[in-house]
């Protein structure tokens, strides 16, 4: 019993003992390794990658034809819609008309298309009449036939002619007792070539009392000259309303 009472006491003290010290000493930490920073290596400067293969002869020459890859911006650009034709732009000779003639005299033509023909062109103002024109070559020459001016018998007749008018310069030309050249109508306004000496011509044959000479007449031509009158469009006025006018009371 002694001998229990001794190891039991023994026991406690050493129990004892064993927490007092564990009381008064600090708990140990578990060592902390210590960390050295990575070295870093410097970062290589790598080249962008690029697509683009450097441009051959070959290269440029089978890109120059490729529309796609050289695609021009002025080039392929949408151009403006063109303005309406109208009646004034497919025959420009219809219009009035400032002309003179060689002894300076001057007047003021007409020149309408007929209702039913627009082929056909009707001068009005001149000495001479109403005057019928055929369109020859467009968009403004034209040949004036040999006509008569009225239903009489002893109406007058008007020589054949040319009228051209020159849009670009504005200028008309007209001639009466010139023929008509259908190569070059033009020469009808040309200056006429000097005479040239003719052989002395072979003496006419006898005719019988019976048959009537044909009587020549020669006619003298007559040009007409001047410009188209241009009707300027009247200008547009834009109103403004009258803004509201607010008054304000002192108070």
């Amino acid at each position: 019993m002694k001998k229990t009472a001794i190891i039991a006491g023994a026991v406690s003290l050493l129990f004892v003992a064993a927490t007092v010290n564990a009381q008064t000493e600090p708990a140990k930490q578990p060592p902390v390794e210590s960390q050295t920073p990575a070295t870093q290596t410097p970062a290589t400067t790598q080249a962008p990658a690029t697509t683009e293969t450097p441009a051959t002869t070959n290269t440029t020459a089978s890109n120059s034809k490729d529309r796609w890859n050289n695609y021009d911006k002025a080039k392929y650009a949408m151009l403006p819609m063109p303005e309406p034709l109208t009646t004034e732009k497919i025959f420009p000779v219809i219009g009035k008309y400032d002309v003179t003639n060689k002894a300076g005299e001057a007047s003021q033509l007409t020149i309408s298309l007929d209702e039913t023909n627009k082929g056909i062109a009707w001068i009005d103002g001149l000495p001479q009449g109403r005057i019928k024109a055929n369109l020859r070559q467009s968009p403004s020459t034209y040949k004036i036939p040999e006509q008569k001016l009225g239903e009489e018998k002893d109406a007058k007749t008007v020589p054949e002619g040319v009228l051209i008018y020159d849009k670009d310069a504005n200028t008309f030309n007209l001639c009466l007792g010139c023929k008509y050249n259908a190569e070059n109508p033009s020469e009808a306004f040309n200056p006429a070539p000097a005479e040239e000496e003719m052989a002395p011509a072979k003496p006419a044959k006898k005719t019988s009392k019976t048959a009537k000479a044909k009587k020549v007449v020669k006619v003298k031509p007559v040009i007409y000259t001047g410009t188209k009158v241009v009707e300027s469009a009247p200008a547009t006025t834009t109103e403004v309303a009258p803004q509201p006018q607010t008054q304000t009371t002192n108070q």
